[in-house]
């Protein structure tokens, strides 16, 4: 028997499973959290078929849709096979159509239990929109600010392992937020995907306290939305963060670079001919520096000349200022301070 089921239906079933049928360019362009694409059309028939029926050719575009789901089929039923071990399946495709309604009915009649998302991505991507409206002002933010290599986000992993409710922007935009935020890091997630992420953690918490990074609405390519925003940086509690600046100096070297891995040196070199603002001498005389394994004093001039000099903290009033000698010692400050577990 056929299952219909909502978003928020399907999550309370048994290691839930969504898989995404459409094709995989509208896969990149959107999906849900965990999904994965097992596409009933290749880009090009995807193409064709909604030109067919732009051309109001129904008949034609399901014929088409069919002559190509019919070759990839003993394929596609193996990989669902293999899906079904230990999950339980939600098919979801546009808009709960044809794609996805043609091989739930088909793996129906085949005697398994499987479910169909209604309305599809297109409904699943309204609710995040509307949740991500509503779901900011269930909690009480503590945002962490405070200059370069202070710590925060190590502060933040602390908290979360010790069982504190955290919101890392950065770990979700896969971005550090800064002109070489990318560096070993690889793609970002699309705003789509950047936004369903927020919200399936969101999702994930209780009403209280959430800590975060005092982030600025853009992490690289990816926009925070507004109104979660707002959220954090309104809230009353505003915690600063200062640290030494050789625990600064040595926090972003652990981070960025490893010696034995020239993959994140290249990529530094090149995030540093991109500093429009920085002279070609002063630029050579860094990248002599990094050729040379002199890496704190490139770290220690950005710093002190380029990050610290944009950062700016006016009319801002903090709740607590700490200076971090240890971050696993601020994180179990924090969470006294705020009496969350």
């Amino acid at each position: 028997m056929k299952y219909l089921i909502s978003y928020q239906q399907s999550k309370s079933l048994l290691n839930p499973l969504w898989i995404d049928v459409r094709s995989p360019k509208e896969f990149a362009q959107g999906h849900l959290p965990n999904a994965i694409n097992l596409p009933v059309m290749d880009d090009s028939t995807r193409h064709e078929v909604g030109t067919l029926y732009s051309q109001g050719q129904i008949d034609q575009a399901k014929q088409v849709g069919i002559n190509f789901m019919s070759g990839i089929l003993p394929t596609f039923f193996q990989h669902i096979i293999t899906a079904s071990h230990g999950h339980t399946l939600i098919f979801y495709c546009k808009s709960g159509g044809f794609r996805s309604s043609s091989i739930v009915g088909l793996l129906d009649g085949l005697g398994l239990t499987v479910y169909q998302l209604a309305g599809g991505y297109q409904a699943y991507r309204q609710r995040v929109l509307a949740q991500l409206e509503v779901l900011p002002h269930h909690f009480q933010f503590v945002s962490l600010d405070g200059m370069t290599g202070t710590g925060k986000t190590l502060i933040l992993k602390h908290i979360e392992a010790m069982g504190g409710q955290v919101l890392d922007l950065e770990g979700l935009a896969n971005h550090r937020g800064s002109h070489f935020g990318q560096i070993g890091l690889g793609q970002q997630p699309n705003q789509a995907n950047y936004e369903a992420a927020l919200i399936n953690k969101l999702e994930s918490f209780q009403p209280g306290i959430v800590f975060i990074e005092g982030e600025s609405a853009s992490i690289g390519k990816v926009h925070t939305p507004h109104t979660l925003y707002q959220a954090y940086k309104q809230s009353p509690h505003q915690v600063y963060i200062d640290s030494p600046i050789d625990l600064r100096i040595e926090r972003i070297e652990d981070e960025y670079i490893n010696a034995s891995d020239q993959k994140n040196l290249a990529e530094i070199k090149e995030s540093l001919n991109r500093m429009d603002k920085m002279n070609p001498q002063r630029k050579a005389m860094h990248i002599e520096s990094l050729n040379q394994g002199d890496y704190a004093s490139v770290i220690k001039d950005l710093i002190l000349s380029y990050y610290d000099q944009h950062y700016t903290l006016k009319n801002k009033n903090f709740e607590y200022q700490i200076i971090n000698y240890s971050s696993l010692d601020t994180a179990r400050a924090l969470i006294d301070l705020y009496d969350v577990l």
